[in-house]
């Protein structure tokens, strides 16, 4: 791997230009840039990446970009302007991610969010009332609603509004919280000195931006080490002064609804994923990047789903914004990126999603990231890749069998799965994967709760 890692440190990723007599023209400092996109909790895929970049490659980068949980990471790395300064950085990151049990360590509900939550098991037993088919030969603008089931969708609405307290709580918090999670304690942990200082930022030699996006203006702009904001062409805009670093990072994962916006020099800022989830223009045109790694948390592609035809206003307006429309926008940021020379790293498969902590899921995100970014950096081969893909999503079938089988108590062939990934192991050559994945197929994964069982294969 020394060898791969000398070769990679000075490989020209990006072609240089030629003048008219076909002589390549001076070539300009090289200029090692890192971008991290949004992803939520799904930047797990991003730490292994980076953990890939860092011990094979040797990367040690001069710019880093970042949005939403992808500024997290960018502004902890930037810290240091040297390679072991930037690895141990990384390894906090991957401490603290790993340590992560449950999502309420990074998502926290707001009060009025919980107690919906709580009552929506009765609001949907009213919607499946009002669904019911009626009487045959009854009207059809009648099916659904009779003496009977008006009778239990009333029963069923008091039960519902019987709490006052609760009602109140429910309809005022989303104009007095504006959202419906405040930052887990993973926020606590990530700002404790040793993690992330402003002032250590602010001394080093490595360029950061971190991406948002104001409300009132609707601009996207991006703060630096200082604090100081920079307009989409990295223009100063001194007239907005300086802010809190650590603020703007929370202003840069305010996703809109699920957390509030952030105030910041007189306007009110949310995630600059709203914009530019992977800010690689900016690195490439302002910043004088001419090698430029990048990693995206997501997979591009949405889901399909059975059927719309008996969804709700809110469902229609969650697919079409939260899924299709950021779908369509990574796919053209990801677009511009390759047709720019970027390495870039993606998923093509979902662990899991941007709201989903467990122990186990993000374990298995972490080393698919560091498998991904070995695929694409060596250039393997489509078969390769694919072999990739099968061992992590045959890793996550046995966490999901672990998982019925233990947390359950349901019939799981958790042996079928460990000897299918020991399998498909036996077929990638030795020194490719970390040290320990060895191991994928020998122990249980990790889980929010202890296995006292020993793992015995046949």
């Amino acid at each position: 791997m020394g060898e791969l890692a000398r070769w990679l440190r000075q490989a020209p990723f990006l072609p240089r230009s030629r003048g008219s007599d076909g002589v390549p023209e001076p070539s300009h400092p090289s200029r090692l840039g890192l971008v991290l996109s949004g992803g939520g909790a799904r930047s797990s895929f991003q730490i292994g990446a980076l953990r890939y970049l860092y011990d094979v490659v040797g990367i040690t980068p001069q710019v880093i970009t970042g949005t939403s949980a992808g500024s997290i990471l960018a502004s902890v790395l930037a810290q240091h302007g040297d390679h072991e300064g930037q690895r141990a950085d990384l390894a906090h990151l991957e401490r603290i991610w790993l340590g992560m049990t449950a999502s309420s360590d990074m998502f926290t509900e707001y009060p009025w969010f919980a107690r919906l939550r709580a009552h929506m098991p009765t609001w949907r037993k009213v919607l499946a009332l009002r669904q019911r088919p009626g009487r045959a030969g009854a009207d059809a603008h009648t099916v659904g609603w009779n003496p009977s089931t008006a009778w239990e969708a009333l029963g069923t609405l008091w039960e519902a509004g019987r709490s006052s307290a609760d009602l109140q709580l429910i309809v005022s918090g989303p104009t007095r919280e504006r959202a419906a999670f405040m930052p887990g304690p993973i926020v606590d942990r990530l700002l404790e000195p040793h993690v992330f200082a402003p002032s250590r930022l602010a001394a080093s030699p490595v360029t950061l931006r971190v991406a948002t996006v104001a409300l009132e203006s609707g601009e996207l702009r991006y703060v630096t080490n200082t604090g100081s904001f920079v307009d989409r062409d990295d223009r100063p805009l001194p007239e907005l002064g300086e802010v809190d670093v650590a603020e703007a990072i929370r202003a840069s994962c305010a996703i809109p609804g699920v957390f509030p916006p952030v105030p910041l020099a007189g306007e009110h800022y949310v995630d600059g994923g709203v914009r530019e989830n992977l800010p690689v223009q900016i690195a490439l045109d302002h910043l004088g990047v001419t090698t430029c790694y990048a990693v995206v948390a997501s997979p591009s592609g949405v889901a399909p789903v059975p059927s719309f035809e008996a969804a709700d206003m809110f469902e229609i307006i969650m697919r079409s914004t939260s899924g299709v429309m950021s779908d369509e926008l990574q796919r053209d940021e990801v677009a511009f990126a390759r047709e720019r020379g970027v390495v870039l790293i993606e998923p093509t498969v979902d662990v899991h999603d941007l709201v989903t902590i467990d122990p186990g899921l993000i374990a298995i995100a972490v080393d698919y990231g560091y498998l991904r970014a070995r695929d694409v950096v060596t250039g393997a081969t489509a078969e390769r890749q694919r072999l990739t893909d099968e061992i992590i999503s045959t890793r996550r079938l046995a966490w999901e069998a672990e998982e019925a089988m233990f947390a359950e108590d349901t019939a799981a062939d958790v042996e079928g799965a460990k000897n299918r990934l020991r399998d498909l192991l036996a077929q990638v050559p030795e020194g490719e994967f970390p040290p320990e994945a060895d191991s994928w197929w020998r122990t249980w994964e990790r889980h929010a709760f202890e296995i006292d069982q020993v793992l015995t294969l046949g």
